[in-house]
C-alpha cells in the first residue's frame, strides 16, 4: 500500500510541476509578444515594459518553485537526514521569499504609475517577506544549535 501512495504522489506531483512549468512558459511567451507589440506599436511606455519584465520574473519564481518540487519530492529518497531537510526547507522558504519580494516590487510600481494609496500593499508584501526571512534565520540558528547539541 505504502509503494501504491508514493506512485500516486509521485505521480501527482509530476503532473503539477509539468502544469506550472507550462503555464510559466506560457506566461513568458505572453511577455514577450507584448514586448514586441509594445516596441513596434505607438503604445510603448517603459511602464508597460516593466509590466511585461514583471510578468518574466514572476514566471520564473512559479518555474523555480516547480523545479524545486519536482527534485525534492518526487527525485530524492524519501529518508533524509535533519541537515538535508533543513536544506530543502531552506530553498523553498527562500524562493517564497524572493516570489514575494518580487511581487511587491511589481505592485509598488503600479501604485506609484496609478494611485499612491495603494502603496499600502506592497509594503506590506515586502514586511511579510522580511517577517519570513527572519523568521527562516531564527529557525536555522535553533536548528543548527539543535544538531550541534546532538553531535
Amino acid at each position: 500500500m505504502d509503494k501504491f501512495i508514493r506512485i500516486l504522489s509521485n505521480f501527482a506531483y509530476s503532473v503539477g510541476c509539468a502544469c506550472l512549468y507550462l503555464i510559466s512558459l506560457w506566461i513568458i511567451t505572453a511577455a514577450i509578444v507584448g514586448i514586441f507589440w509594445d516596441i513596434t506599436g505607438d503604445a510603448f511606455t517603459i511602464y508597460k515594459l516593466l509590466d511585461d519584465v514583471a510578468l518574466i520574473v514572476f514566471s520564473i519564481a512559479v518555474i523555480d518553485v516547480s523545479k524545486y518540487l519536482m527534485i525534492e519530492e518526487v527525485l530524492k529518497d524519501n529518508e533524509r537526514s535533519p541537515t538535508e531537510a533543513r536544506r530543502a526547507f531552506t530553498k523553498f522558504v527562500i524562493i517564497i521569499v524572493t516570489a514575494l519580494s518580487l511581487e511587491g516590487l511589481v505592485i509598488a510600481i503600479e501604485s506609484l504609475k496609478t494611485d499612491l494609496s495603494n502603496l499600502i500593499y506592497p509594503i506590506f508584501l515586502f514586511l511579510t517577506a522580511t517577517v519570513l526571512l527572519v523568521g527562516l534565520g531564527v529557525y536555522q540558528k535553533l536548528n543548527a544549535s539543535s544538531e550541534k547539541k546532538n553531535q
